[in-house]
């Protein structure tokens, strides 16, 4: 019967976390795999003159290893398989923008003229212009440009 605590003590891996590495395995090309091999039984051996695993659980101890050495290979991949992340502006960023470019002169219109407070600002651009902007953020938009 195996011992799936014992493994995930050795490797500090999840089932799922296994189940990954099992996967990542078999998209390794047979070079790689060869040196996952070549690399575990290094492992195991270290493993047993220090003590860290006993002989009679050599099974385990042997598949500990193996995923040890796959989660080593998926870290020293990692930066080469990960794709580039394209830069966004921030939401904030982009939304200060356009109520500055497009919008300020209604605001100010809204809040001075009509007299419309935070809350009904913030729900008449939501309404009017399907932008989702907190009462507080207008204000401060607000407040920003009459010092200014």
């Amino acid at each position: 019967m195996t011992d799936h605590r014992s493994i995930e003590i050795l490797t500090g891996l999840t089932a799922e976390q296994r189940v990954a590495l099992g996967e990542l395995y078999a998209r390794l090309d047979e070079e790689l795999r060869v040196e996952v091999h070549r690399r575990q039984r290094e492992l195991f051996k270290e493993w047993l003159a220090l003590g860290r695993v006993a002989p009679s659980r050599g099974g385990e101890a042997g598949y500990a290893a193996f995923l040890a050495v796959l989660k080593q290979i998926w870290i020293e991949q990692a930066p080469q398989v990960t794709q580039p992340v394209r830069e966004h502006k921030p939401y904030k960023k982009r939304l200060r923008a356009a109520l500055e470019k497009n919008y300020l002169d209604e605001l100010v219109r809204l809040r001075e003229e009509e007299k419309l407070s935070w809350r009904q600002l913030s729900d008449h651009f939501k309404k009017e212009f399907k932008k989702t902007v907190s009462h507080t953020y207008l204000k401060r938009i607000y407040e920003e440009h009459q010092a200014a």
